[in-house]
């Protein structure tokens, strides 16, 4: 067992794992969230996940409701729109889930979102001719503002306990909710027992077997802390079979978030619920492979962190005055990881008003109108790497004329 570990792995429940990687990552303002981040890949079958402690899994727990959804709903985001909307980027993720859909679908079918967020993916079915659909949600605000907006069954609960009725539905959506769980397990368990006999479960995840072929920036699919569990088809079929569905068909495809810049490489698979139960034992080679990948997913960014240590240290030394625009996860891992906190950081900016006035080590997060005052010395890092081109052009909008730096 790795040193520190604290959960046993969600596939096949051994506690004799592997530590791939410790990153820290700070927080802001009392997050909620963990700073810290514990890859783990499990010894006897293969699945890789965050391992996570007990006041951590309470404080992710808590992340969703007091820090993700304020934050997503009050966001200002060029080309992408809050969670479960009918932008461009979000109607794109759903064409493609409803591709692989369409082909099991009546319009008879009565269909469960599980992770339905605001209802967008309901609307989109709705707007196919589909009448009978609902969704549930975890998250308060999401529920409250989708039962406002939309005429469907939409409840508040989670995946591991879904507030509806043994064999109730025909199909069973769970798209970006899985690498979300600490017990996916459970997720699986509630789906087989509100689907009826025969019942389609769809399931769309992340695929971390490609995590190193889609570079964003450093860690960027680690950095989504709140991604805890890391599929790809080996290990996702593996445990769909412990929970009696069998595989269908799957595809591998890759969808734009926030950003056009931001591509994230996407894993849908499709199962029936069979009601055989067959365990699988020991380590597959197809599961095997994943731990690889990811293995050589972290060397490859553990070396772009060097890179950006070392341009750091020299703008430390340097002791120029640092603007900061983009106050998040890119931050988090240049301030704590790469050592932007020993730069002389005079201001930090963000335009989205929840992270507005909390403060970093005492720098307070204000909008960008302090460029305006900026020395003409002064150098402005641009830590949001999916709007680098719309803070390009906000800096020239302010007149500022001195240094851009952007550690892509």
């Amino acid at each position: 067992m790795s040193h520190g570990n604290w959960l046993s792995c969600p596939i096949c429940n051994s506690t004799d794992n592997k530590l791939i990687l410790s990153l820290n990552c700070g927080n802001i303002d009392s997050s909620t969230l963990y700073s810290t981040i514990r890859l783990e890949a499990c010894i006897r079958c293969g699945h890789v996940y965050n391992d996570l402690s007990p006041d951590e899994i309470l404080g992710l727990a808590n992340y969703y409701n007091s820090e993700y959804a304020p934050a997503n709903l009050s966001s200002v985001i060029t080309e992408g729109d809050r969670p479960g909307s009918a932008d461009v980027l979000t109607v794109g993720r759903y064409d493609h889930l409803f591709q692989m859909l369409s082909s099991h679908l009546s319009f008879s079918d009565k269909i469960l979102d599980v992770g339905c967020a605001l209802g967008g993916f309901l609307s989109y079915l709705s707007r196919k001719s589909f009448v009978d659909l609902f969704g549930v949600d975890s998250t308060v605000t999401y529920t409250h503002r989708a039962q406002e907006e939309n005429l469907f069954t939409i409840k508040h609960g989670n995946a591991e306990n879904l507030p509806f009725a043994d064999n109730m539905f025909d199909v069973v959506v769970v798209e970006q909710v899985l690498e979300h769980l600490v017990s996916p397990a459970k997720a699986l368990r509630e789906a087989f027992r509100v689907l009826k006999k025969g019942g389609i479960f769809c399931v769309g995840v992340p695929d971390a077997s490609r995590y190193a072929g889609y570079y964003f920036f450093d860690f960027y699919w680690l950095l989504l802390r709140e991604h805890i569990q890391h599929f790809d088809i080996g290990n996702l079929t593996c445990l769909a079979a412990r929970e009696g569905f069998e595989l269908l068909e799957y595809v591998q495809n890759d969808h734009a978030i926030m950003s056009s810049k931001m591509v994230m490489p996407n894993l849908c698979a499709l199962f029936r619920k069979s009601g055989s139960f067959p365990v699988e034992e020991g380590r597959g080679t197809a599961v095997i492979a994943l731990q690889e990948k990811i293995e050589k997913y972290v060397k490859q960014d553990l070396s772009r962190l060097e890179g950006k240590q070392r341009i750091l240290k020299m703008l430390a030394a340097d002791k120029r005055p640092v603007y900061v625009w983009g106050i998040g996860r890119e931050f988090l891992y240049l301030y704590e990881a790469a050592g932007l906190k020993k730069c002389n950081i005079v201001g930090l900016i963000d335009m989205n008003p929840c992270r507005q006035n909390s403060a970093v080590d005492g720098i307070v997060i204000a909008s960008q109108d302090q460029i305006c005052n900026a020395d003409l010395n002064a150098i402005v890092l641009i830590a949001a790497v999916a709007h680098v081109d719309s803070i390009k052009a906000s800096l020239e909008q302010l007149g500022f004329s001195g240094e851009i730096l952007i550690l892509e």
